[in-house]
Parts: C-alpha cells; structure tokens; sequence
C-alpha cells in the first residue's frame, strides 16, 4: 500500500526538480540575449581569390591563392562563456571594435575604407614588385573616425575626403599637420571635403590635441580626427575586385599574391592551396593582424595546405607563435609560412616544387 505521505513528498520533489530545470532552460535562453561589453570573434571563410580579384588579360592559375575572413559579433553572456572554454572564440573589449559614440553605419563605412585602401596598397606593393609603371595620386585625407565632443564631431562623418583647407589644397596628412602648426586652438577654418560625391564647405574650430608619442607629452591643434590618406592607382593593367562587403586590412598579402601570380606567366600557385593573412604596404612590407588562429582553423576546413602568417618581429608581435600553435592543437599538416614581406612569400613559392596531380588507377 502507498503511503499518501511519502506520495506527496515525491510529487514535491518532482516539481521541486521540474521549476529548477525549468529556471535554468529560461536562463540559458536569457543568456543568449544579456550583452557583455565584449565582441566575439569566431573562425569565418577561406575564400579563394579568383573569384574576387580580376586582373583583365591576365594569367590562369592552377591552385589556389585565399583570403582568410573572421566572424566578429556583439558579445552575449552566452557566447561569453563559451569562449571561456573554446579555442575557436576570442573576446574582443567593445571598446577595440567600435567606440561608445560611433554607430554601426560609421564602423562599416570605416571597414569597407580601410579594406579599400588595403586593395590600393596591394596594387602599388604588386606593381612596385615586378618594377612595372604605375602611377599614384594623393586625392586628400579620409576621415575615418572622430574623437568625440570635438566640435568637427557634429559637421564631418567617417567617410569624408578633405580636398582643401582655408583654399589651400589638401592631399596627404603631413600637409594637414604643416598647416596646423601655424595654428592654435579655438581658431576657425574652412574645411572643404566631398560627401555622397558632393563638395561641401564648413567652418570648423581647432582644438588641443595631446601628443603622446614616446611618453614625450606636447600640445598640437587639430580637427580631432582618425586621418587616412586617399590616393588614385592609374596602371597598364586594369584590376578588379570584388569583395562586396568584406571589410578590413589583414587581406593585403594574399591580394598581392593574387595579383602578382596574373601579371606573370609562372604559376606561383603550382597546384597547390595558398591561405594566408597580412597587411601590406606600398613597398611590400607585411603587418600583424587580428584573430590569426581562428584564421588557421577557416583555412584548414577549407582544405588549405600551406598557411602565410606576419612573422613575429618586434616584442609583441603574436601572430605567428599563434598561428603555430593552433595549426598544432588541429593537428593540422598545413605548413604555416611566417614572413615580413611580400618577397619572402614570393621566395618560398618559387623554391615549392609543383604539385603532383594524382593519377587516376583504372579497375578494369
């Protein structure tokens, strides 16, 4: 016989035992919305470049040169919390992503810029390479983001081109900083810059700006804002990209690689599958990124077998030992290649043998 007492303290436990799942599904599924003051960056695409860099008349390739992308996104308390324990998620403060007062628009106006100028660079680095002609132009200085509560804050946005100063016409940022030194703050200019493909005028108060370069603290007036150099590349040859809205620096190495391998008629490829990160500059030299392990882990899904990293040089430099050490934890056989500049790269592909293509055994 059932013993109505105990009956009734099991159907208490179970309910008990029931609300207590029932807390934790419902705080799992907050989680997921409850912000951190952190970004999320997760393994994105290796994508072949091909497809994305043209260069009209050029040259067939018979492996694969490959950009490497990372997926980045506002942290949740859930995703905090995985990346705690996962090797394939990296915190990112907010703050190294996108600053209190600058929305989203601004942040992918700036990415989109920057990744603009990376395709510039890796131009003039390809060219400059192979001692082919080519012509560069300073177009002004792009503004690619404010410091806030300067007064340019509320008249210039992250894309603005600044072509004159008080009618003196500006093209690099060193003629920028030359016209403010004869300047101090609080003294109005006439900025003349290009919006939307419209040239517009405002009038703009300098403001103190605090130098910090080598602890060596001095005052300087300014407009307040993050400068970046806008230049027109005229070649023989005409190239395309297509990378729509992939954003950022750090495909600059592998966009010379690609463009290299179609202005010769070496395949620098050689059947094989070519991943890689880096910036570039115009005279070749390659820089540290972000988020390279996650980078080795896109490549290696994608199949690729030799990996282009930014050689660690200086005391802070992580992107190589990083890169090593996830092709490690993967056991990955893809050969991860550190280099500082884009002969570096070119030396060790043009020592690869080619690629053996295997042969096909008939059965019959």
């Amino acid at each position: 016989m059932v013993n109505p007492r105990k009956l009734n303290l099991n159907k208490s436990k179970v309910k008990r035992s029931q609300r207590f799942f029932i807390g934790i599904i419902i705080l799992i599924f907050i989680s997921f919305y409850i912000p951190v003051p952190y970004y999320v960056s997760m393994p994105g695409s290796a994508i072949e470049l091909n497809s994305l860099v043209e260069v009209k008349g050029g040259y067939q390739e018979s492996g694969n040169f490959m950009l490497t992308t990372v997926k980045v996104m506002p942290g949740t308390l859930s995703s905090f919390i995985y990346s705690q324990f996962s090797k394939n998620a990296e915190l990112i403060p907010k703050e190294y992503i996108m600053s209190d007062d600058e929305d989203p628009e601004d942040y992918t106006k700036r990415q989109l810029k920057v990744m603009s100028e990376s395709q510039q660079n890796s131009i003039i680095a390809a060219f400059n390479y192979l001692k082919l002609p080519i012509e560069v132009t300073d177009k002004g200085i792009v503004v690619m983001g404010l410091l806030s509560g300067v007064p340019s804050e509320k008249i210039l946005k992250v894309g603005d081109l600044i072509i004159e100063v008080d009618d003196r016409e500006i093209k690099r940022t060193d003629d920028l900083l030359s016209y403010f030194k004869e300047k101090e703050e609080g003294e109005i200019i006439n900025v003349t810059y290009i919006r939307d493909e419209e040239i517009r005028t405002s009038k703009i108060p300098l403001v103190n700006l605090v130098d910090d370069d080598q602890n060596n603290f001095s005052k300087k007036v300014g407009l307040g804002i993050y400068p970046s150099e806008e230049k027109e590349v005229i070649t023989s040859k005409n190239i395309v990209f297509k990378t729509e809205d992939i954003g950022g620096p750090s495909a600059g190495l592998m966009f010379t690689l690609e463009i290299i391998n179609q202005l010769i008629p070496n395949d620098l490829t050689k059947g094989y599958q070519i991943a890689g990160t880096g910036t570039i500059t115009p005279n070749g030299i390659v820089g540290q990124i972000g988020g390279a392990r996650l980078k080795v882990k896109a490549a290696y899904e994608k199949g690729a077998e030799i990996f282009f990293v930014p050689k660690d040089t200086e005391v802070n430099d992580t992107n190589q030992r990083d890169a090593e050490n996830s092709n490690k934890d993967l056991g990955s056989p893809m050969k991860i290649i550190s280099v500082s500049t884009i002969s570096d790269a070119i030396n060790y592909l043009e020592q690869l043998p080619v690629k053996e293509t295997p042969v096909a055994i008939s059965n019959k």
